[in-house]
């Protein structure tokens, strides 16, 4: 796990510190996972990110679909089916036909996944009281806030929308760097 202060970004030298935010999103993203994931192994857990992703998202929606747990869990579709199949040959989640489409499973958790996923919880509570130790009540609500205006303004529909706050200029005209053409001596 990087623990030097250029890992998070502070070799970039921007004229916004907005510029940045993308980067610092998943710099957090990819060193949560390492962290959650590092802990389970330690607590004797045997989940991935990914299995973990999946038995959380059951646990609040049952008879999600794989695509929507994929989605949820920020992993790919592939990832996702990978973690399902071996939960289910785990017998921790159950598969049934999806009632709205053919094409799609639907999944529910089973006692026992049920139990693995409150071990991992523990463990997973940890590491986000670790992580938001650095802020008060009052940050934590308002990072809370910000990000998932932040999500609602990129899921959007409208294309046509401005950027906010100039965050993202326009591109430049390129000027050309060739000479004109001067017309050929006959």
């Amino acid at each position: 796990m990087p623990k030097k202060p250029e890992a998070y970004g502070s070799w970039l030298k921007l004229d916004k510190p907005e510029h940045i935010v993308g980067f610092l999103l998943k710099s957090l993203h990819h060193t949560l996972r390492q962290s959650m994931e590092e802990a389970l192994r330690k607590k004797g857990v045997d989940l991935s990110f990914a299995h973990f992703g999946a038995l959380f998202g059951i646990y609040g929606e049952p008879g999600i679909t794989g695509a929507k747990l994929a989605r949820r869990a920020m992993v790919s579709a592939q990832t996702m089916n990978s973690a399902l199949r071996r939960l289910e040959a785990d017998g921790r989640i159950e598969r049934r036909p999806h009632p709205d489409s053919r094409r799609a499973d639907s999944w529910t958790m089973t006692d026992e996944g049920l139990e693995l996923l409150e071990h991992a919880r523990t463990v997973g509570a940890a590491i986000f009281e670790r992580m938001l130790a650095p802020l008060d009540r009052a940050e934590t609500a308002a990072l809370e806030s910000g990000l998932r205006r932040c999500i609602a303004a990129l899921e959007a529909d409208d294309e046509d929308a401005a950027p906010a706050r100039g965050l993202i200029a326009a591109p430049t005209p390129r000027r050309s760097t060739k000479r004109p053409r001067q017309p050929e001596a006959g």
